[in-house]
């Protein structure tokens, strides 16, 4: 039996509500979902999500319907964070086998955000950091101030999860397949595996990490895709 439902609150949005009461998040906040693909199989993932121990699913729903303007702000300035470390940015020469796996995989997500956002990264090649021009700041900071706050939820722990927010961008607004996204995003920490073999804590860790990235995934899918200009 669905515990769960959802209540018109506007022409476009609904209140999630638990047996038959406002659900709230643990910090008080009413849930707002907007129109999504399936309400049913939506309302069916919520059952199954609500009695599991740190349920990733329920902890970005709350976290989505928490944002307000100064936690907005916060959050956007940790994404900015990682414009001048991003995964994709760095190439290592003294690797040639990893420079051209680098190369193969990482081009096409430079290419979509230059071509798409006008977002034109440099590359490092060089262990000494050469930041990314100022306006590439400003640029993300205007994609990031017009998604909407389940959008915005997801990016941002994507790109903490990817370190990346170019595999990012191509996720939520190309045709990226999100698996091959998770191993792009990895192709330093496999190709070194490859090398090198793999410690049972790194892996723990990894397998953790990729979880996480499956669950945000699965929890954005309910929603309409963002749309760029």
């Amino acid at each position: 039996m669905n515990k769960f439902c959802l209540k018109k609150a506007s022409s476009n949005e609904y209140y999630l509500f638990y047996e038959e009461k406002l659900f709230n998040t643990s910090k008080g906040n009413k849930i707002l979902i907007p129109t999504i693909k399936s309400q049913t199989q939506f309302i069916k993932k919520i059952n199954s999500e609500f009695l599991k121990k740190n349920s990733n699913f329920m902890q970005l729903l709350f976290f989505s319907n928490d944002i307000d303007d100064n936690k907005k702000k916060n959050i956007s300035e940790s994404i900015l964070n990682f414009i001048d470390t991003d995964t994709v940015c760095f190439r290592d020469k003294d690797k040639p086998e990893l420079l051209k796996l680098q190369k193969k995989r990482w081009d096409n997500y430079l290419y979509f955000c230059k071509k798409h956002f006008y977002l034109d990264f440099h590359i490092n090649y060089s262990i000494f950091l050469k930041k990314q021009k100022i306006d590439i700041h400003s640029k993300i900071k205007k994609i990031l101030n017009k998604m909407t706050n389940y959008h915005l939820t997801t990016f941002y722990f994507l790109v903490k999860t990817t370190n990346s927010i170019i595999i990012s961008l191509n996720i939520l607004f190309n045709d990226t397949e999100a698996g091959l996204a998770w191993k792009d995003s990895n192709l330093e920490y496999e190709y070194n595996k490859s090398v090198w073999g793999e410690d049972s804590e790194s892996k723990k860790n990894f397998l953790l990490k990729k979880s996480f990235f499956t669950d945000i995934i699965k929890f954005i899918s309910f929603f309409d895709k963002e749309q760029y200009e």
